[in-house]
């Protein structure tokens, strides 16, 4: 098979349906090689499949597969091009997170040229972030950036240097005297609305990013409720979520510090403005860029080890652990995929041991006595019991 266009089944209707992109698929010295042309003309596609079968053949006669130019790129050359095209079609935390995966491959591999890159040269690169204290999920990321600027696959580019093996457990909800330290530390903090950012992300379960583009126009206080805007998801995008109780108090106090700064509120606002060089806040048609500086310090001065992330898992394990259903919990937090909800409830101890104390068996009645019977007769239930006993029969 050449070229062809794969069918999937759609999620939603469960119609079989044709991929409108051609892929090619072809065989050569004993290895099957597969991948998207990003055509949708066949006869384009048939040209890429072409091109890639040459330089296949060439890489195994031991020729350049590629031209001159591209050859002695260097890293560095390679990612600002990858940036650049990057920027357009994606989301504005997508392009942050390429510019930050970039920026430590560009310090320690910008100089080298890309056929400089072999398998050796990546585990130096593994081992010395390793040795900065990164972990094994971050540093694969970097070496995936790396390989989408290049233009290949990991696989492709090297085959003998499997991916570090990355922890599942990343995330944990924080125990009830975390949360309170967490809490004071941020109340004493110097940020003008770092201790609200937190609080808010605790009784919304909202991501950090959603809360910090949250715009004035979307809080209803009529109704209660609060419209997030773009999120990282299409179904997180656009959910409601009530505003009862403490985040509906927040959020007016917000709204109330807004207005003594800034004058009258506009819909299109954020509730969280940019800042200034002054480092203060100036700006409310613009959000703010970044918490780290503010969270870094509120999080060192409560000495609770965690990221902001994890008051996302805290919000969300206090529902799981109330029996809000999963149905509930995903139209408020925004998950979708039954497997990503259960790695964010994490069922805390002491919720666990609560469970457990359910389970005890009923209490023994009459000093302790399980064979007694329910007037305390505790001779008449042993008799009754070794009545039944079958007796051992006689041999004669």
């Amino acid at each position: 098979m050449a070229v062809y266009r794969p069918k999937y089944r759609d999620p939603k209707t469960g119609e079989l349906l044709e991929c409108p992109v051609w892929w090619y698929d072809f065989g050569f010295a004993g290895k099957r090689h597969r991948g998207p042309t990003k055509e949708t003309r066949k006869t384009l596609a048939l040209d890429f499949e072409k091109g890639e079968r040459l330089k296949i053949e060439r890489a195994y006669a031991g020729l350049p597969s590629e031209t001159p130019m591209h050859r002695i790129r260097t890293v560095s050359e390679a990612l600002k091009a990858y940036q650049l095209g990057y920027q357009t079609g994606h989301r504005e935390k997508s392009v942050s997170w390429v510019k930050e995966r970039a920026a430590h491959v560009e310090r320690l591999l910008g100089g080298a040229i890309l056929p400089d890159l072999t398998e050796t040269r990546i585990r130096g690169y593994m081992a010395a972030r390793l040795a900065e204290g990164v972990g094994n999920r971050t540093v694969n990321m970097e070496l995936l950036c790396l390989s989408r600027a290049i233009g290949h696959t990991w696989r492709e580019l090297w085959s003998g240097v499997p991916r570090l093996e990355e922890r599942e457990d990343i995330g944990r909800a924080l125990a009830p005297e975390e949360e309170s330290v967490l809490l004071a530390a941020a109340a004493a903090n110097s940020s003008p609305f770092i201790n609200r950012f937190i609080r808010i992300a605790l009784t919304s379960a909202m991501r950090a990013g959603e809360i910090r583009t949250l715009q004035v126009g979307r809080v209803n206080f009529a109704d209660c409720t609060l419209t997030v805007g773009r999120s990282k998801s299409k179904r997180s995008t656009g959910r409601v979520i009530p505003t009862d109780g403490d985040l509906g108090e927040l959020l007016a106090a917000q709204v109330a510090w807004l207005e003594e700064k800034f004058g009258p509120v506009q819909p299109q606002w954020y509730l969280f403005p940019t800042f200034g060089d002054a480092r203060r806040p100036n700006d409310p048609t613009r959000p703010v860029t970044t918490i780290k500086s503010a969270w870094e310090g509120v999080r060192t001065a409560a000495r609770v080890t965690c990221r902001f992330h994890d008051l996302r898992h805290t919000a969300i394990t206090k529902l799981a652990e109330q029996g809000v259903p999963d149905s509930t919990m995903k139209a408020l937090a925004g998950h979708v995929h039954e497997k990503m909800l259960e790695r964010y409830s994490h069922i805390r101890m002491a919720a666990k041991r609560e469970a457990v104390a359910a389970l005890a068996l009923p209490k023994a009645v009459n000093g302790g006595n399980p064979n007694a019977d329910a007037k305390g007769n505790a001779k008449v239930a042993r008799k009754s019991r070794l009545s039944v006993v079958p007796k051992t029969p006689v041999i004669d």
